[in-house]
């Protein structure tokens, strides 16, 4: 019944197909949010290859719409992406309706061959940097770099939208001047933490190519929801889009031809890697163990830790950072629009 319907409507197979899809989902979230209406919140559809051509070198998208008509449209991409898109098949596009406009997204895919590593790249994604480390089976380092993120730059645009709700407490809501320059701050924010994450995973994913690592992450599922800090730790978590720097690093490893594995965080920044005593602060980022007398850098001890338990082996003889207790331990005083700047750290054994 539903199918006829939507057919004498003048719809394509598989556009009814995927309306049926979309609104099952729908219908399914209410379910699970305690049986509310079913609400349409965005306009938004998925349409398959069957009913779309996509001519990238022409740079035309023409989609088939109900009744036998077409719509032709120009894309609007950098002459890169279509380069780099040309030898991938697309199998999908989504359209979505936003109040100035309707924008078209393009899903690829590719085959990729599995290429034989012979490192491991053990990466720790912090607030205000990522730390990752290059080690051979053995346990010997061969890399240690340091990414700046731009989470003062987001913060910046948060703060006027905070100042802009707070000028306009009671109104802000129903200004519609006012509700635009939130939502411009808003996207700012999104744009920022995009185009980091997509810079940083093409840069990360580089270096795993180079050394043939095979790619360590945490597992950093339901993580807002184990932490419970105050407003300002709760502001940064807002703003750490960790899972983005993830999932770029991710699909652009496993283009290359590597794989990511996550591994258990737990206690990587505080354990001690060679005796497995809780370490202690030592002024700035530096951790001293009180047993074993161990120093080193936060963030490359949690690189460690977690090289340790992705491998199950021992990690004898890696070279350690140990700023001094009166150095910037992150190495990374710089311009506030350097976020993509990356720092090589000092290396000093304990």
């Amino acid at each position: 019944m539903f199918y006829s319907e939507l057919r004498e409507l003048g719809f394509r197979a598989h556009h009814v197909k995927q309306i049926y899809i979309y609104a099952k989902a729908i219908v399914r979230a209410s379910k699970q949010s305690g049986g509310r209406k079913p609400v349409l919140r965005r306009l938004t559809a998925r349409i398959d290859r069957y009913d779309y051509r996509l001519d990238l070198d022409g740079g035309v998208l023409t989609l088939k719409i109900h009744d036998g008509r077409e719509v032709k449209l120009r894309l609007l991409t950098s002459t890169e992406r279509v380069e780099k898109f040309g030898s991938w098949s697309s199998y999908e596009i989504a359209v979505k309706v936003v109040e100035d406009g309707i924008y078209v997204a393009i899903y690829f895919r590719k085959t990729v061959k599995p290429r034989r590593t012979r490192t491991v790249m053990t990466i720790d994604v912090n607030f205000d940097n990522i730390t990752l480390a290059v080690f051979v089976p053995g346990g010997e380092l061969l890399k240690l770099k340091r990414y700046k993120t731009p989470l003062r730059r987001m913060l910046t645009h948060r703060i006027w939208i905070e100042r802009i709700q707070k000028r306009y407490s009671r109104s802000w809501r129903f200004i519609k001047g006012v509700r635009r320059a939130i939502r411009r701050h808003g996207e700012r924010i999104k744009s920022i933490a995009w185009d980091y994450a997509h810079k940083i995973g093409d840069s990360i994913a580089e270096l795993a190519s180079r050394y043939s690592s095979i790619v360590v992450l945490e597992n950093l599922n339901n993580l807002r929801d184990r932490v419970n800090g105050g407003s300002s730790l709760n502001k940064k978590l807002s703003l750490w889009f960790y899972r983005r720097i993830q999932f770029t690093i991710n699909y652009e490893t496993l283009e290359r031809g590597f794989v990511a594995r996550y591994v258990n965080p737990g206690k990587t920044s505080s354990t001690c890697p060679r005796c497995g005593s809780r370490l202690k602060d030592n002024g700035g980022r530096v951790l001293r163990c009180p047993r074993c007398g161990f120093t080193g850098d936060r963030d490359v001890v949690a690189c460690i830790n977690l090289f340790y338990r992705y491998s199950r082996c021992g990690c004898l003889g890696v070279p350690l950072n140990t700023p001094k207790p009166n150095e910037n331990p992150s190495g990374m005083q710089r311009k506030r629009d350097e976020a993509m700047t990356s720092t090589y750290i000092n290396l000093h054994r304990s």
